[in-house]
């Protein structure tokens, strides 16, 4: 889960100014005294919005707190009311806010927020660079491991993993894939031989780093991470998107299993429309035979599915009167074939398609290129 990195308390304040500005609210930042401040909104439509903001990160939101802003709120007939600490929040808040439509903000929350909207840039003018938090867990290697196990880290192909995982684990600054700041990327702090592994005093490690080759261990470095295809369906190449799929579970523990497939192109046909590609972007369409494993409903969201590249996100592009998706519903132990699209940069080489950690059901992804990589018409 990616954490918000502890801002000053100022700095605080203006970033979740920032933040409701992009959201096309105009904004006031208001001290209250007692180290609280007010945000306060409004939408061009009327809609008015009031923030409590507790920026200290020792502070402990009461009931107290809460009650008094909601009374205040009430009165002033604010239609969005919001919390916001850097902090913690009391057991009793919770069901309060709940009760009285308060949406409660803390820094595991609104690091998921910057990841998923792709903000990091506006978190980096409050800070040296960092965006996240990351705990410097390390794990212990000794320096002869067992024969069975050196062998078997000796024949990965570190160097094809490095390159596959470049789109994965984002830049140094954490990027939208919520990678570690201030570490490098995934990709940076895989070793690059079995040596840099034991290389060291004492000889140490990232966890990530060894959790990664436990993983491509047990499951394959190619099957991991997915295979790549272009807007031929091919191996790759210069006319098109090297794509791949990153499961959240196995086909065996999934509740869903979405076989796809994916090509790229300048414009699309559905039906009667034709769409066309903004000037220096492209698109990328996915097609995906969804199979709902379970017994009871399951829910694959359109919004659920990202595209990631180069340590951005980019959510699907909606068209105007096309329905793609179905409502990403699912009847138990159904399967159905939806699509959706994304409009990238043409000079978009490499992607990965990313199911949010907001989404409740686990998704396996298996390519399948015989499936058509093209828009269906709903019937």
């Amino acid at each position: 889960m990616a954490r918000l990195v502890e801002l000053g308390a100022k700095q605080f304040v203006r970033f979740l100014s920032d933040l409701w500005t992009q959201r096309n609210w105009q904004t006031k930042i208001q001290p209250r005294g007692e180290g609280r401040f007010l945000v306060q909104g409004q939408r061009a439509d009327g809609t008015k919005g009031m923030m409590l903001v507790l920026p200290d990160a020792e502070a402990v939101v009461s009931k107290d707190h809460v009650r008094g802003f909601v009374a205040h709120a009430k009165k002033r007939q604010i239609d969005v009311v919001v919390v916001a600490t850097q902090g913690e929040y009391a057991d009793e808040v919770r069901g309060l806010a709940t009760n009285h439509d308060v949406k409660l903000l803390d820094r595991d929350e609104l690091g998921e927020t910057v990841e998923n909207e792709a903000m990091e840039e506006s978190v980096k003018q409050y800070t040296d660079g960092d965006v996240y938090e990351t705990a410097e867990v390390e794990f212990g290697l000794p320096f002869d491991l067992p024969e069975p196990i050196e062998n078997a880290l000796e024949s990965l192909p570190l160097d094809a993993i490095r390159e596959r995982l470049g789109d994965l684990g984002g830049g140094s600054d954490g990027g939208g894939s919520g990678g570690s700041s201030g570490g490098g990327s995934l990709r940076d702090r895989l070793p690059s031989s079995l040596d840099d592994l034991k290389s060291g005093s004492p000889p140490s490690v990232r966890v990530v780093v060894v959790a990664v080759l436990l993983l491509v261990l047990a499951l394959g470095s190619v099957a991991a991470l997915g295979p790549a295809v272009n807007g031929s369906g091919s191996s790759g190449g210069p006319d098109g998107v090297a794509l791949s799929a990153l499961s959240t579970a196995s086909s065996s523990s999934a509740d869903m299993t979405a076989r796809w497939n994916a090509q790229t192109t300048s414009s699309i046909t559905v039906g009667n429309n034709t769409y066309t590609a903004p000037d220096g972007e492209q698109f990328v369409v996915v097609a995906l035979n969804v199979t709902n494993q379970r017994t009871s409903p399951g829910s694959l969201p359109q919004s659920a599915v990202v595209f990631e590249s180069d340590s951005v996100r980019y959510s699907h592009q909606p068209l105007q009167n096309v329905s793609s998706f179905s409502g990403g519903l699912f009847a138990p132990n159904e399967s159905k074939t939806v699509w959706t699209i994304y409009t990238v940069p043409e000079d978009t080489t490499t992607g990965t398609l990313v199911v949010q950690p907001t989404a409740e059901d686990t998704v396996a992804f298996v390519y399948d290129d015989s499936l058509p990589a093209e828009p269906q018409t709903e019937s």
